[in-house]
C-alpha cells in the first residue's frame, strides 16, 4: 500500500486529493509519480497499464506539480498538451485535472474538441493557457488557424496512445511531435503496445523512463471471461437470456456495426429493457443525452460500437457483453477493460458461433486468461435467479420504508383472508408477469443446441448441398450463384487456408458461410463467394497490399484450383485453425500488431480508388 503523501507531491495537490477522497495510490501512480518528480519531468516516459488503473492521476498530478514552479504560459503557447482520442475522454481528463488543481493558484486549463465553439476556444487561447487538453482533430484545426503554437511546449502527454493511433490520428500525432521543440518531453500512456505505438517511441523518444504494470497486452485480473456458443439466428435471444440471468446487470454491449448496434438496442427497448445505442451516426447532443442517462443508470444497457465507445469511462459497470468478437485482439482487451475497474470485479461474456470459436485459444494466449466455454443458463435458472434476487432485495430493504409505512394500514383490508404464501405468490406473479410469460411461451428455444446439429442432420445437410440446394444460407444454390476467385497470395506470404478464408470474410464483411472452397498454393490461392458479393469483395480487397504485395484478383472457372487440400500443407481443421501457429495479435495473422485477419499486413489505403470494379476477362 502506497499513500499519496509519500510520493513527494506538493501540499496543495495533497489537499486536493484528500478532498476528492483519495489516500492510496494505484500501482501505476506509485511507480510513475515519484520518478517524474525526481527528474522534474525532464524525461520521456513510456507507461503501460490496463484500462481503468488510474492513468489520469499518474500523469496529471506530476504535471501540475512541475508546472507550479514555471511562469505563466504565453498566449497561444501552452506549456503542456494532453492529447486524447475522443471528446468524452478529453472532457473526463479535464474534469479530473480541475479537481487535482483546485488548490493550485492561477492554473489555466482548457479542453478543445469537436462539437464545441471554436471561437470560445480561440479567445481562451489568446489569453493564455497552461494545460491544453485536446482531441487531435480540433487541435490541428486550431494550429492551422494559428491559434495554437507548439514553440514553448514543455510536456506532451499521449493518453490512450494505442486507441489514438488505431483511430487514424497517427499523422496528427507525428505532426505535433515534429513541430515541438527538441527539449520537449513526451509521456506516453497506453493499455497495449501495437507496432504503430512502438514506432512512435523509436522515432521521437529517447532514454525513456519505462513503467509497466502487469504483462504487456494482458487483460485485467479483476475480470472473469466466458464464451457462450450460439448460432447466428439466436444471438439476440442469447443476449436476452444472459441479461435475464443477471439481475441488476449494468452493462456495455459491443456490436461490430452501427446498424447492428441500433437493431440490438431497439429490440431490447421493445422487450422492456432500459437500453440505448451509441454509434457514429449520433450527434454530439444525442451522445451527451445517452451518456447522461447511462451514467445516472436511467439506462442500464448501453449498446455501442467500438469506435463510439472509445474514451467512455463509466464507474461500476458489471458486465461487458460481446455480441460479436471484435476484429482484433487489442479490441477485446479494451472492451473488457470497461468493467473490473478501481479494484472491483467484472464479467466479460462473448457470444460466439462455431466458426468464431476457433479464435478463443488465440485470445486466451494473448490476454493470458482462460475463457471457459459455458452453456446458457436454462429457463428455470433464469426464473429462480430473478425470484431469489428480488426476494433478497425485499427482505433487506430499509431505504424509504418510513415513507410507505404510514399508508400500509389503509391497504391492509385488501389482503384480509389471504395466507402469506398466496400473498407472496400473487405479488411475485404481478412483478414478473412479462418475464414469466416470455419463458413460458418459448419452451422450444434451446440456446445450448449445437449449431451443427446431430450427425444425421449434418449428413442430410451435406446431401442437400451436394444436390445444389440452399441449407439456411450455408451453401450456394447452384453454380450460377457462385463465383470462383483467384488471388495472388499464397503460402510464401504466410497464408494458410483458414487465414485466407478469415481474411476474405472479415475484410469484405461476408457471412460465416459465404466464403467456401478455399485452397492455398505457394504463390496464389482460390476461394468461392456468392456472385452477388463479387463487387463487394473486389472493392474491399483488390488493389490493397499484403506485406508489400499488391493484391490482384481474377475471376476463374468453377473447377480451377479445386485440388484436394493437403492437410500437411494448408493446416488441418483441428491444427492450425486461424492461421499460423504461435498466435499474434490479429485473428490468425501471427503478428504483433492489431487488426483483422492480417489487418496489420493488409493495407487498404494503397488501392487505386479510381480503378473500375467491373469484371475482368475470366482466367481459364
Amino acid at each position: 500500500m502506497t499513500l499519496f503523501s509519500s510520493l513527494g507531491l506538493k501540499q496543495e495537490l495533497l489537499d486536493a486529493i484528500q478532498d476528492i477522497g483519495f489516500t492510496e495510490a494505484t500501482p501505476i501512480q506509485s511507480e510513475t509519480i515519484p520518478q517524474l518528480i525526481e527528474v522534474n519531468g525532464e524525461s520521456d516516459l513510456i507507461a503501460l497499464a490496463q484500462t481503468g488503473t488510474g492513468k489520469t492521476a499518474a500523469f496529471g498530478l506530476p504535471l501540475l506539480h512541475i508546472l507550479s514552479d514555471l511562469p505563466a504560459a504565453e498566449p497561444k503557447c501552452p506549456a503542456a498538451l494532453i492529447l486524447s482520442p475522443t471528446r468524452e475522454l478529453c472532457m473526463q481528463i479535464t474534469g479530473e485535472m480541475e479537481k487535482y488543481g483546485a488548490k493550485s493558484k492561477n492554473l489555466r486549463l482548457l479542453a478543445v474538441y469537436g462539437g464545441s465553439s471554436v471561437r470560445d476556444q480561440q479567445r481562451t487561447m489568446r489569453r493564455g493557457v497552461d494545460v491544453l487538453v485536446a482531441t487531435p482533430g480540433r487541435l490541428m484545426d486550431l494550429a492551422r488557424r494559428g491559434d495554437v503554437k507548439f514553440d514553448s511546449l514543455k510536456t506532451l502527454v499521449l493518453d490512450e496512445a494505442d486507441e489514438m493511433l488505431n483511430m487514424g490520428f497517427l499523422d496528427d500525432v507525428r505532426e505535433v511531435l515534429e513541430k515541438s521543440p527538441d527539449t520537449m518531453n513526451t509521456w506516453l500512456f497506453s493499455a497495449t503496445m501495437p507496432k504503430q505505438v512502438e514506432k512512435i517511441t523509436r522515432d521521437f523518444m529517447k532514454d525513456s523512463i519505462r513503467v509497466q504494470i502487469g504483462t504487456r497486452n494482458e487483460a485485467s485480473s479483476q475480470v472473469e471471461h466466458k464464451a457462450f456458443l450460439t448460432t447466428r439466428e439466436n444471438r439476440y435471444q442469447g443476449i436476452r437470456r444472459l441479461i435475464d440471468s443477471s439481475p441488476g446487470m449494468y452493462a456495455m454491449i459491443f456490436c461490430t456495426t452501427k446498424r447492428e448496434t441500433q437493431e440490438v438496442a431497439e429490440n431490447l427497448i421493445g422487450d422492456g429493457y432500459t437500453a440505448a445505442a451509441i454509434h457514429g451516426d449520433l450527434s454530439q447532443q444525442q451522445r451527451d443525452l445517452v451518456m447522461h442517462a447511462f451514467r445516472s443508470k436511467q439506462v442500464r444497457m448501453l449498446v455501442c460500437t467500438d469506435v463510439a465507445a472509445r474514451g467512455i469511462d463509466v464507474k461500476d459497470i458489471t458486465h461487458v457483453i460481446h455480441h460479436r468478437l471484435p476484429n482484433d485482439l487489442e479490441g477485446y482487451t479494451h472492451r473488457s477493460g470497461r468493467t473490473g475497474r478501481a479494484g472491483k470485479t467484472g464479467l466479460s461474456w462473448a457470444l460466439v458461433t462455431n466458426a468464431e470459436a476457433r479464435k478463443i485459444p488465440q485470445l486466451e494466449r494473448a490476454i493470458k486468461r482462460d475463457i471457459p466455454r459455458e452453456k446458457f443458463p436454462s429457463r428455470n435458472d433464469v426464473v429462480i435467479g430473478q425470484l431469489l434476487h428480488f426476494a433478497e432485495k425485499v427482505s433487506t430493504q430499509t431505504e424509504g420504508v418510513e415513507l410507505v409505512e404510514k399508508n400500509v394500514d389503509a391497504l391492509m383490508p385488501m389482503f384480509e383472508g389471504m395466507e402469506t404464501r398466496e400473498l407472496v405468490t400473487r405479488f411475485l406473479a404481478t412483478e414478473f408477469d412479462v418475464l414469466f410469460r416470455h419463458y413460458a411461451e418459448h419452451v422450444d428455444l434451446d440456446l445450448n443446441r449445437n449449431e451443427r446439429g446431430n450427425r444425421g442432420e449434418r449428413r442430410e445437410s451435406n446431401n442437400r448441398r451436394d444436390r445444389g440446394s440452399m441449407d439456411s444460407g450455408r451453401g450456394f444454390r447452384d453454380k450460377k450463384d457462385e463465383q470462383r476467385v483467384w488471388i495472388n497470395l499464397g503460402t510464401k506470404q504466410g497464408l494458410t487456408w483458414p487465414l485466407l478464408k478469415d481474411f476474405v470474410r472479415e475484410t469484405a464483411k461476408l457471412g460465416d458461410f459465404e466464403v467456401q472452397g478455399v485452397n492455398v498454393g505457394p504463390a496464389h490461392g482460390y476461394f468461392t463467394v456468392p456472385t452477388s458479393k463479387i463487387e463487394t469483395v473486389r472493392g474491399s480487397i483488390e488493389g490493397g497490399e499484403w506485406d508489400g504485395t499488391k493484391i490482384k484478383l481474377d475471376l476463374v472457372e468453377h473447377h480451377v484450383g479445386r485440388e484436394e487440400r493437403r492437410r500437411d500443407e494448408g493446416g488441418s481443421r483441428m491444427r492450425g485453425r486461424g492461421g499460423r501457429p504461435g498466435g499474434g495479435q490479429s485473428w490468425g495473422a501471427g503478428r504483433s500488431g492489431g487488426g483483422r485477419s492480417g489487418a496489420g499486413r493488409f493495407n487498404s489505403d494503397s488501392r487505386d480508388s479510381s480503378r473500375s470494379g467491373g469484371p475482368r476477362r475470366p482466367r481459364i
